[in-house]
């Protein structure tokens, strides 16, 4: 039996990355005002200014993904309304109904597909059936996207442009969830990420660092200064005024120095591609979808999966395709190297060919 773990079920298991703790730990010796009216947050708002070429966005640092989700959606999503995203997605499956509760009780309406994407066919059409009974549906008020998607795929650049334009001609908002956007931006050569998002009509953006070094930092940055101005109003209200957001800017603006986001993601992507390879030699596993980002998915039976935990290997149950057989999520991160990929890989050949 092997002693040691190995977690490799999300990148969320992993540490902090040394340049963001000494961060931290230089933040605590400066003394400046609290509630974001600090000097190290008007620092991180500059830089993102900078990184994403616009010069009147704005910025509410967070410290949960799904607060900042939740927070962002409440920008334009009213009790009365309603948000249409994938049926997959983290606001829908994974987030307890924040958004909902964030919203006074707006509505998440769904699109299924195997893709793991909105397709734009299928957006049009939600809209049109929305339309078609308007006396007795919710009003729509946007779109959430996730990049990457929840399957570890991404949105191109004509997908979000094509849903843009969508939400353009409805008069909604676009909302994209980036937990793992710095993963979905190093696998896009040439793209900056002000291409990656308002230049494609993106409104607002949760951007996500906690899974890609940080301690414990996301960002809304808000492209539309009018939903900036809504969700200010509620940030109180919902229990995330941070009093002391420096202690989070300082992890935004040390993840941002010298690129380390981009290079923590391209890291965690390029192992996630070793271990792909290296699953792909055991017939026991099929692999379901594109690595575009750090994650590997795979079809398994339910027996193959308890002889992986029994090797002391932990990777995430995804769901249950049927009472025998299960998908399974792999998930490098800017901590995985290849020798623990080796070792997994080892441990795996000691059970399946």
């Amino acid at each position: 039996m092997y002693q040691e773990k190995i977690l490799i079920g999300t990148d969320t298991t992993s540490g902090i990355a040394p340049q963001i703790l000494d961060a931290i730990a230089e933040a605590s010796h400066i003394k400046t005002l609290p509630y974001g009216n600090d000097i190290i947050t008007e620092e991180c708002k500059n830089v993102v200014k900078n990184i994403f070429e616009k010069s009147d966005l704005e910025i509410i640092p967070m410290v949960s993904g799904t607060a900042s989700n939740s927070l962002a959606l409440s920008s334009f999503l009213r009790s009365y309304g309603s948000v249409i995203c994938h049926s997959d997605a983290h606001i829908n499956k994974d987030e307890g109904g924040a958004p909902e509760f964030f919203s006074g009780g707006g509505k998440l309406l769904t699109i299924s597909n195997s893709l793991g994407r909105i397709k734009t066919q299928d957006f049009q059409k939600k809209i049109d059936e929305i339309n078609f009974k308007r006396k007795s549906s919710s009003l729509i008020s946007g779109v959430s996207i996730t990049q990457l998607a929840e399957n570890g795929t991404l949105y191109t650049l004509d997908e979000i442009d094509a849903i843009s334009e969508i939400c353009k001609k409805n008069n909604l908002y676009l909302h994209m969830d980036g937990a793992r956007f710095s993963n979905a931006l190093v696998s896009q050569e040439l793209i900056s990420p002000a291409e990656a998002t308002w230049k494609v009509g993106v409104d607002c953006l949760s951007l996500g660092a906690t899974k890609n070094g940080a301690m414990a930092a996301e960002l809304i940055i808000f492209f539309n200064k009018t939903l900036a101005s809504e969700a200010q109003s509620l940030i109180k209200q919902t229990g995330h005024l941070i009093s002391k957001t420096r202690f989070v800017s300082a992890q935004l603006n040390a993840w941002f120095k010298d690129d380390l986001w981009l290079e923590l993601a391209k890291f965690a992507n390029k192992n996630a591609l070793y271990l792909r390879n290296q699953l792909s030699q055991f017939n026991d596993f099929k692999i379901l979808y594109p690595t575009q980002g750090n994650e590997v998915f795979i079809k398994m039976t339910d027996l193959s999966y308890q002889n992986i935990l029994k090797l002391n290997i932990i990777p995430n149950l995804w769901n249950k395709i049927d009472k025998d057989h299960l998908v399974v999520r792999f998930v490098t991160s800017f901590e995985t190297t290849s020798s623990q990929i080796d070792e997994i890989i080892n441990r795996l050949k000691t059970y399946f060919n």
